[in-house]
């Protein structure tokens, strides 16, 4: 028996151990960012204290700084004395490399490539009135740069196009250790060069200039060569941009966070002192609403989402009179002169198309067509290779180039095509049997049939806090860039990473005609920038799409520099049905800066609704939609119940408000949570410059109301062996449906009275989790202890950036029940079970939450998930959970 426990144990802790490994680790162990009330020398305080620690970053714009200990203890005893004159806490948190995707390598000289200059009126603002962004600013935070490309200046310094720049962690940096700052911000990775030239490339020999072409740039090197960065690095990046005097920086980077998120905090701060942050919303398309990350969620940042490009360059294939374009996931060719291709089925689109082993088709020799969806590319690719194959091409079944790209390594050459490529192809293969195809090793630009929509990629809003973001939109699918000269010097790569630095250089574009460096506060440059976009509709129909996938449209530079009018607000945040202005009415302003009186003109457009949440299921829960479902037609739009005026002059330097009153959809009530949106238009008569737009966004449900935590008969989950102690840990799991400001993991006692929050048991501001993917969830491991202070219970997280708050100043009601429940004196206190926390005075100092291991005896764990806008003192806010009884060894 003993033997069959032993072996049980070893079984079950393997498998916790191979589930812990592969979770990612985002925070920096025993660093914090630390925010005080007023400014404090803390390095002074610590040695009084005999408080083991580096300061990392001092911060002089925000009174902080990011502190490392030795150990948890140091940590903890800071906090204790500290407590008083701290503002807030954040975890240092892992941020992940920019994930652009990398299509093509390879100098071009089509010029075409750069035809969505046009679409963003970039090739006006340069043509009619000669601006290049001269004598402008402009700083990259990001992979650094290779200033040794010719198109970027080829030097490094004062005299340089690149002319400032720092690295701030060293080329073997990964997120793990201490970063080991240098001088030399050259880039080893491609990312940031890619950007910068977007920005502001100018390569004569290959007629290739990006928006901006005589911008100085400011390289600000945040990742190594591999591996992730860290919160507190790319925000001291941020403050070095600023003392460098940058006008406008690019940030292509962040992961899911919320406006309280500290790299939102510190660009609003910089943006207020006069520095434009622009920001790319997020890759993260897939997953659904409440997905764009920090920082671009800064209320005064720039938030830019991506459509796609209108001209790709791709490897060809020739047949017939015909040729198509494809993509890999390394950016090279296809090592084979011709082949023949053959399809897997007999019908286009056929679902599961290779998913299963391949056992009756002979495809030694040939390339594979393959249909998308159904499986795993992996398992396509394997199943094709295992028969014969040495080739594969995987066709789209959505509008687009895909790039298949697997995880294991394959023997065959894998690309990918269109969907409507695809047809083509799988047509002719069908009706031409054991003809060739021609692989040239010449690429070639081909028109992409989604150009000017959104990109399938970019993230969707709104904000976790209903705010509107992302704001606006801007180039990013298919995009060629310079690359470092060492592997390529061009690359064509998508991301939001990509459409970022096209606003970033309209920005240098608009200040060089604005009288140069910071002239334009942040106020008028969202109004110009979000008001003068022009909204787009969804791909192949005749609606616009969602605010909260396009924000305000897409960026014209032109229109930003014609208009002589202002809106503000900007944006119009209608919030959900709790938050709603009273009577449903909202006001903007409108304000003429022409040289004469104005008549204006408003109206009104809806866009698509976008349904967020599936149907209820079994259990009655509400499951977010991977792909929302935007809903068409007057009984899903917004209801407009009136405009007033609907007509308004406004004098010279004058300015007249407009009051609308906008009412969630007709059949609000009947559908599942979903984003309603529109635009007011604002039409100077006899002007085709100043027409602006003011976008509107809400939801259809109480956020509030909706459920946070995933509750069903598998989730939460807590595995456990016979008993809970340092060599038998447990594992939670758990799952959000929307995200939420705070989850809490607390130990109950045998009379549920809560004890203490168990370590990792702490997570602030978390985004949402995929229902349906087991492994996309909060994971924690408990040895049957208690945290000793808040900062120990911060969560190790795997998907979103954190914000977190002094629990003691924040829940004096939660952690009065727990000092008075104090392990230490459980015995002498009443075990009736009743609630008498709201008779306790709170005293913050006298807080003394649990610090060892908890006795021996019965326990049951207690999730606590708080919903959007919940009370963090109320109880009723929060969902709910409470596990089995666990026994503590």
């Amino acid at each position: 028996m003993l033997r069959l426990f032993t072996l049980l144990w070893l079984v079950c802790n393997s498998w916790i151990s191979i589930v812990w490994a592969r979770l990612e680790k985002p925070f920096v162990p025993n660093t914090y960012l630390v925010e005080f009330e007023s400014k404090t020398n803390v390095t002074d305080q610590l040695t009084s204290f005999n408080i083991t620690h580096r300061v990392r970053h001092a911060f002089e714009h925000m009174n902080a700084v990011s502190l490392s200990f030795n150990t948890s203890q140091d940590a903890s005893q800071f906090f204790n004395v500290a407590r008083s004159k701290v503002k807030r806490t954040w975890p240092v948190t892992a941020v992940a490399r920019p994930n652009a995707k990398e299509l093509q390598v390879g100098k071009s000289q089509f010029p075409n490539l750069f035809s969505h200059y046009h679409a963003t009126g970039v090739s006006k603002v340069r043509e009619e009135l000669g601006m290049t962004g001269k004598g402008i600013k402009v700083g990259i935070v990001d992979t650094g740069i290779d200033y040794t490309h010719p198109a970027l200046g080829g030097c490094f310094g004062p005299e340089c196009r690149v002319a400032y720049g720092k690295d701030f962690v060293g080329n073997d940096y990964t997120g793990e250790g201490e970063p080991i700052p240098t001088s030399d911000p050259r880039d080893c990775n491609g990312h940031g060069t890619h950007v910068a030239g977007i920005i502001g490339a100018n390569d004569t020999e290959f007629n290739f200039t990006g928006v901006a072409p005589d911008v100085i740039f400011g390289a600000y090197r945040v990742f190594g060569c591999d591996g992730s960065s860290a919160d507190d690095v790319i925000m001291k990046a941020m403050e070095q941009a600023y003392e460098d005097g940058m006008d406008v920086i690019n940030l292509s980077l962040g992961d899911i966070g919320w406006p309280d998120s500290p790299s939102s905090v510190l660009a609003d701060i910089l943006t207020l002192k006069g520095m434009i942050v622009i920001a790319a919303a997020g890759n993260e398309g897939g997953k659904g609403i409440f997905e764009v990350g920090a920082p671009s969620l800064g209320r005064n940042v720039v938030s830019v989402a991506s459509t796609d490009n209108t001209q790709a360059l791709a490897h060809s294939i020739q047949f017939g009179d015909q040729t198509i374009g494809y993509a890999t996931a390394s950016g090279d060719p296809f090592p084979i002169d011709e082949a023949e291709i053959v399809t897997i089925s007999d019908t286009f689109l056929s679902e599961n198309d290779a998913c299963a082993p391949l056992t009756n088709i002979n495809l030694l020799g040939k390339i594979a067509l393959i249909g998308r969806g159904g499986c795993y590319f992996s398992d396509k690719v394997l199943n094709v290779q295992s028969a014969g194959a040495l080739g594969a091409i995987v066709y789209n079944n959505e509008p687009g180039l895909i790039t298949p790209s697997t995880i294991e390594p394959f023997l065959l050459s894998c690309g990918g095509v269109s969907k409507d490529h695809g047809e083509l192809l799988f047509n002719y293969v069908q009706n031409n049997p054991g003809s060739i195809y021609r692989f040239s090793n010449e690429d070639i630009s081909f028109p992409i049939d989604t150009a000017g929509t959104m990109s399938a990629f970019s993230s969707w809003g709104l904000a976790p806090d209903l705010s509107i973001k992302p704001d606006l939109s801007a180039p990013g699918g298919q995009i060629y860039s310079t690359f470092p000269t060492n592997r390529g010097s061009y690359a064509t790569l998508s991301g939001t990473s990509m459409a970022s630095p096209h606003v970033a250089g309209i920005v240098a574009l608009l200040q060089q005609a604005r009288g140069g460096s910071r002239s334009i506060s942040v106020s008028d440059l969202r109004s110009a920038l979000i008001s003068s976009s022009v909204p787009f509709n969804i791909y192949n129909t005749t609606a616009l799409d969602s605010v909260a996938r396009q924000g305000g449209g897409l960026i014209d530079a032109y229109r930003a520099l014609r208009i002589t009018t202002k809106v503000s607000p900007q944006q119009l945040q209608l919030g959900d049905l709790a938050h709603a202005s009273p009577n449903n009415e909202y006001t903007f302003t409108i304000h003429n800066n022409g040289r004469m009186a104005a008549d204006y003109t408003i109206t009104h457009r809806a866009s698509g609704t976008a349904q967020g949440y599936k149907n209820k299921d079994l259990i009655g829960s509400q499951i977010p939609m991977k792909k929302p479902d935007l809903l068409l037609g007057h009984q899903v739009e917004a209801i407009i119940e009136s405009i007033t005026p609907e007509k308004v002059t406004v004098p010279i330097n004058g300015a007249s408000n407009v009051t609308v009153r906008i009412k969630p959809p007709e059949n609000y009530t009947v559908m599942p949570p979903s984003i309603y949106s529109g635009f007011f238009v604002v039409t100077k008569d006899n002007d085709p410059y100043d027409i602006l737009h003011v976008p509107y966004a809400g939801l259809t449900s109480t956020l509030g109301d909706l459920p946070v935590l995933y509750i069903n008969e598998t989730m939460p989950e807590v595995l456990v062996n016979r008993v809970v102690g340092p060599l038998s840990p447990a594992l939670i799991r758990l799952q959000l449906i929307h995200p939420s400001p705070l989850v809490l993991v607390t130990a109950l006692d045998e009379f549920d009275r809560p004890v203490g929050i168990i370590p990792g048991g702490y997570w602030s501001f978390v985004g949402r989790h995929d229902i349906g993917n087991n492994n996309d969830a909060l994971m924690m491991t408990w040895n049957g202890d208690i945290a000793a202070t808040p900062e120990q219970a911060m969560a190790v997280q795997s998907k979103s950036s954190s914000t977190t708050v002094d629990l003691a100043v924040n829940y004096p009601a939660l952690f009065r029940a727990m000092d008075h429940h104090d392990i230490e004196t459980e015995q002498q206190e009443d075990r009736d079970g009743s609630d008498d926390t709201a008779n306790l005075e709170y005293h913050s100092q006298s807080i003394k939450l649990p610090g060892k291991p908890l006795p021996r005896g019965v326990y049951k764990l207690k999730v606590m998930v708080l919903h959007a806008f919940g009370d963090y003192q109320n109880m009723a806010d929060y969902d709910t959970w409470t596990s089995q009884s666990i026994y503590v060894a």
